[in-house]
């Protein structure tokens, strides 16, 4: 059998992806009297190419933003891959679902659909001028008999790409105003299994010299959202005690809001993460949230510069 596998990946990641220019030779292979359709999609993007890659290996975001996103099962990720079994809509049809990071910003993803059609998207994030684009295309195989199939597929994944590309440009948008305020990511250098940890990725931009919030600019029992030092909290004031969360979300970046609070826990709207209050009271102890360490001092509250970058 001719081997269709690219020598410079196997050389520089120890991994090989079918060229790209042998998509079609593989599938007239695999699938005999194949019937094979080709569709493209273009994408305009506000955002930096590095989010537009981060954006697609974060997989993690996709049934809590994404419509029309189902309930998937996570089988593998690696660095350069991930392998998935996603369900058809409310039908009991399992999909299975793999996406490769086959060259620099660029990914395959392949799908069987119902074991007779084949589909194989390529991704690539693109320069466009000072912006970005998403440049999708795909190949459709199955046997020629169900070929009648084919341009309904097609006009489904334009209208996939369009609403889910839609959907992900306040997530992208938000990291490049984060991005010009200061803040960092560890998934600036993404990969499929940083932009799927759910641990602590957002680095803060540092705070120089301490600054103060007054107690008396906090409501009694009601929870606000307060700007200060270029980081931003929700702060619900209870009497002489104040409870503290974080509104820049220490994961990734989302925007957490006073909505998002529900009793003391809130919940990011990315990724469903949950974070308890975390309390300040008199002579009650320092707490470090967002990069900064906070005290209670008297009727104010001080934010000093943390102990690290990233932190709770």
């Amino acid at each position: 059998m001719a081997s269709f596998f690219d020598p410079s990946l196997t050389a520089t990641a120890g991994e090989a992806f079918v060229d790209q220019s042998k998509v079609d030779d593989t599938l007239r292979k695999l699938i005999p009297a194949a019937h094979i359709t080709k569709g493209s999609y273009r994408y305009p993007s506000r955002s930096e190419l590095r989010d537009l890659v981060w954006n697609h290996m974060d997989q993690s975001h996709r049934p809590l933003i994404h419509r029309t996103y189902g309930v998937a099962a996570r089988i593998h990720i690696g660095g350069s891959t991930s392998f998935s079994l996603t369900r058809f809509g409310h039908w009991p049809f399992v999909i299975p679902v793999f996406d490769g990071y086959f060259k620099e910003n660029g990914f395959y993803q392949v799908m069987v659909l119902f074991g007779l059609i084949a589909v194989v998207i390529i991704i690539e994030c693109n320069p466009n001028g000072n912006e970005s684009q998403m440049d999708v295309s795909w190949t459709i195989a199955s046997h020629r008999w169900l070929r009648f199939l084919h341009p309904l597929l097609s006009r489904r994944l334009v209208r996939l790409n369009h609403l889910q590309n839609r959907e992900d440009d306040p997530i992208r948008d938000r990291r490049v105003a984060l991005r010009a305020a200061g803040y960092r990511f560890k998934t600036d250098l993404p990969d499929f299994v940083n932009s799927n940890v759910k641990g602590n990725s957002t680095i803060f931009p540092p705070l120089q010299d301490p600054v103060s919030i007054s107690l008396a600019d906090l409501p009694d029992g009601r929870a606000v959202q307060i700007e200060v030092a270029n980081r931003s909290y929700i702060l619900r004031r209870q009497k002489d005690a104040v409870e503290i969360w974080p509104s820049v979300c220490p994961h990734e970046g989302a925007e957490i809001r006073p909505e998002h609070l529900s009793g003391s826990i809130v919940r990011c709207p990315w990724h469903g993460l949950e974070f308890a209050a975390r309390r300040l009271v008199p002579d009650g102890g320092i707490v470090e949230i967002c990069g900064a360490r906070l005290e209670l001092s008297g009727d104010m509250i001080v934010l000093a510069p943390g102990t690290a970058a990233v932190s709770v």
